[in-house]
């Protein structure tokens, strides 16, 4: 094995790992992964979506360096999460990457990390790539799959699944926006869904920068959902 996949593997070892991703974009899966590892606590958040970074937007980070002592690259710690992203290495620029170089820059940034709690969550770009690959390589996830309740959404998510499937993982469906309450009746304006439903919360837009200040009703049912994963 190349030392330096050898060196990720071994930041993971014996840790807890979650992936949470999507086959399809704009589902709300950074916000999911930020809050699933603040209600996970003592977790560290890597995000891997290395084009785009949104997890350093949702807390706050943009613009932040990572400081790098002998241990690697030390996370930013937000209340008991800590992140590492791409971000904290480039500001906040937009990053190009032929596709030969995803791979090497997803496990680097894996294997630099100072990596100290047992739980590790990524946050993974939409699509069907080499994030997914890389982690197949280097630990055993358990994949947590982000969708919407609309038909193509639905559908577009269906190819992850199955790929996840035969290769003999148990994906745990998160369908986001999946209804609201209104009246003390739930309203499912996108329609019936199979998975753990997520409520539609207008308030969330307003934590956008802050989001680790967020205590309403999604992060309530986020806790009802990390009981059936654990």
């Amino acid at each position: 094995m190349e030392p330096l996949r050898q060196l990720a593997k071994d930041k993971l070892s014996g840790k807890r790992v979650y992936a949470v991703m999507s086959a399809k974009g704009g589902v709300g899966k950074s916000v999911i992964s930020s809050l699933l590892a603040l209600t996970i606590g003592n977790t560290t958040l890597i995000d891997l979506d290395i084009h785009t970074m949104a997890i350093p937007k949702l807390f706050g980070l943009e613009g932040k360096l990572h400081k790098v002592t002998k241990n690697g690259i030390e996370p930013f710690e937000v209340k008991t999460t800590k992140i590492v992203s791409l971000s904290g290495i480039v500001k906040d620029n937009y990053v190009i990457l032929p596709g030969g170089n995803q791979s090497s820059i997803m496990e680097s940034l894996i294997a630099y990390s100072h990596i100290d709690t047992n739980t590790v969550l990524f946050d993974l770009p939409p699509g069907l790539g080499d994030e997914i690959l890389v982690l197949e390589r280097i630990t055993d996830f358990t994949p947590i799959v982000v969708t919407t309740p609309s038909k193509i959404s639905k559908k577009v998510v269906g190819y992850l699944t199955r790929y996840l499937i035969e290769r003999g993982k148990e994906p745990k469906i998160l369908v986001n926006l999946a209804y609201i309450e209104c009246g003390g009746k739930v309203v499912k304006p996108f329609g019936e869904y199979e998975g753990f439903g997520l409520p539609i919360d207008p308030n969330l837009e307003d934590y956008i920068g802050r989001i680790q200040d967020y205590e309403g009703i999604i992060k309530e049912k986020l806790k009802e959902f990390i009981k059936t994963i654990n």
